[in-house]
C-alpha cells in the first residue's frame, strides 16, 4: 500500500470532503482517512440532514464554490428541494430573500454522492482506519500513525489537514487546543410513519440554556462519556418513538445515528473567531464568508488564522477543529462553514505541498477567489487587519 502523499486529510465529514476535493483539484496527491465506513460524518451518519443556509437571509449568497457544490449534490440521488430562486441566475435579491438557500436531504444518497465525487477527482480513500499519533520534526508534521486491521502504519505527507471534528491531529501534533466537556444529549432519528412516509425527529437538549435535571453533560474526548452519550441518545429515541406510537401505531425508528451527536469537543486554539465580536468584520486574511444559520442578516468572514497550525506550519484545521471562541464555534461547526474552511485548508495544503512553503494569506485568498469562493469586502462595514 502506498504510504507517501502530498496531502493527508484526517476525517471524512463535510470539512474533510471539501478539503480533499480542493486539494486534489489543485494537483496534490491526496489521501483521506476516515474511521467510519462512509463519508459525511454528522451530516450523514449522524442524521443531521439539514444543509444550513449559504446566504445571509436577505438574498445575498455568502458561501459558494465547494460549499454550494456539496449542497447541490446532496439531492443528486435522493429527495430534497433547493429553493428555486437560488437555482435561477436571473432572480433578484428580493426573490432570494423569500427563502434561505438551504435544503433538507437524505443521508444515504449524500454518502454515495460524496464518495463518487472524491473518487472522480482522484482522492485516495481509506475507511475503517483510526488516527492514533503524529510524528513531528522542526515545526512540521512528518507522518501520522493509523490503526488498521493489519496493525499500526505510518503515512507521510508534505502537508496535513485536521478535519477529524475533534482536533485529533492537532492534539497528537502538540498544537495548542481547547477541549470542551459540555456536550449535550442528542437523538436525531428518522421514523417510518403509518402513511408510508418518513419523518425526521430532532431531539436535543438545549445548547445555551440549562439542561433537564434528568440529563447530563458529556466530554467528546473521553471514551466513557462518548459511549454514554450514545446510549442516552438511543434511550431517548426509544422513549420518544414509543410515545408517538400510542397515536401512530405504525410508527417506529427506521434510522438512528451511528456516530455520537457531539456538537463541540476539542479545537485548535489560535484565533478566537466570535459570533458576537466579529459580526460584520472583514478580515484582510479572509478565506471565506458565511452567514448566520440562526438569524437573518449577520455576515462574517473566517480568517486564515483560524485554520493555520501554530506549532506545525504544514498543518491546517477545518470544520469543527478550526479555532474559534465558544460562541464562534456555534457557527464554525455547521455544514456550510465546514465546507468553507475545508476548501481553504485543502487549497492551502496543496499549495504548500507543491511549492514547499506555507502560502501567504494573499496567495491563498487569490487562489480561492480564482476557484469561485465569494469574497466581497463591500458587504462588510468593519475592518480588522492581520
Amino acid at each position: 500500500m502506498q504510504t507517501e502523499y502530498d496531502v493527508i486529510v484526517a476525517g471524512g465529514g463535510i470539512a474533510g470532503v471539501a478539503a480533499a476535493l480542493a486539494s486534489a483539484r489543485a494537483g496534490a496527491k491526496t489521501l483521506l482517512l476516515e474511521k467510519e465506513s462512509a463519508l459525511g460524518g454528522l451530516a450523514t451518519l449522524g442524521l443531521i440532514v439539514i444543509y444550513l443556509p449559504l446566504c445571509d437571509g436577505r438574498g445575498t449568497k455568502m458561501s459558494g464554490s465547494i460549499a454550494e457544490e456539496l449542497l447541490r449534490i446532496s439531492v443528486k440521488y435522493g429527495p430534497g428541494e433547493i429553493p428555486p430562486a437560488w437555482l435561477d441566475e436571473h432572480s433578484t435579491p428580493e426573490q432570494r430573500a423569500e427563502k434561505r438557500y438551504r435544503v433538507q436531504y437524505e443521508a444515504s444518497p449524500m454518502m454515495i454522492a460524496c464518495e463518487e465525487l472524491l473518487l472522480q477527482e482522484g482522492v485516495k480513500l481509506l475507511y475503517d482506519v483510526r488516527l492514533s499519533g503524529a510524528e513531528t520534526e522542526n515545526g512540521k508534521i512528518t507522518s501520522v500513525a493509523i490503526e488498521t486491521k493489519k496493525g499500526r502504519m505510518l503515512l507521510s505527507a508534505k502537508a496535513f489537514i485536521d478535519a477529524s471534528g475533534d482536533a485529533d491531529l492537532c492534539y497528537f501534533a502538540n498544537e495548542p487546543t481547547v477541549d470542551d466537556d459540555t456536550n449535550r444529549r442528542t437523538g436525531w432519528y428518522i421514523s417510518n410513519e403509518d402513511s408510508g412516509k418518513t419523518q425526521l425527529h430532532i431531539l436535543s437538549d438545549p445548547l445555551w440554556q440549562p439542561i433537564p435535571e434528568t440529563s447530563r453533560l458529556y466530554s467528546g474526548t473521553d471514551p466513557e462519556d462518548v459511549t454514554q452519550q450514545l446510549i442516552d441518545g438511543r434511550k431517548w429515541i426509544l422513549k420518544h418513538s414509543q410515545e408517538r406510537a400510542k397515536t401512530n401505531p405504525g410508527s417506529y425508528p427506521m434510522m438512528i445515528p451511528t456516530i455520537a451527536g457531539l456538537r463541540m469537543t476539542r479545537r485548535l486554539d489560535a484565533f478566537a473567531f466570535s459570533e458576537f465580536g466579529h459580526e460584520g468584520v472583514w478580515f484582510e486574511d479572509a478565506i471565506g464568508m458565511i452567514g448566520n444559520w440562526k438569524k437573518v442578516g449577520p455576515r462574517y468572514t473566517i480568517p486564515y488564522r483560524c485554520i493555520a497550525g501554530v506549532a506545525n506550519d504544514n498543518l491546517y484545521a477545518a470544520g469543527r477543529a478550526c479555532s474559534a471562541s465558544k460562541d464562534g464555534w456555534d457557527l464554525t461547526r455547521v455544514i456550510p462553514t465546514c465546507a468553507v474552511t475545508g476548501q481553504a485548508a485543502g487549497a492551502a495544503a496543496a499549495m504548500q505541498a507543491l511549492s514547499g512553503r506555507r502560502p501567504s494569506a494573499a496567495e491563498l485568498q487569490a487562489r480561492l477567489i480564482e476557484d469561485g469562493v465569494p469574497m466581497d469586502k463591500s458587504l462588510f462595514d468593519r475592518m480588522e487587519n492581520v
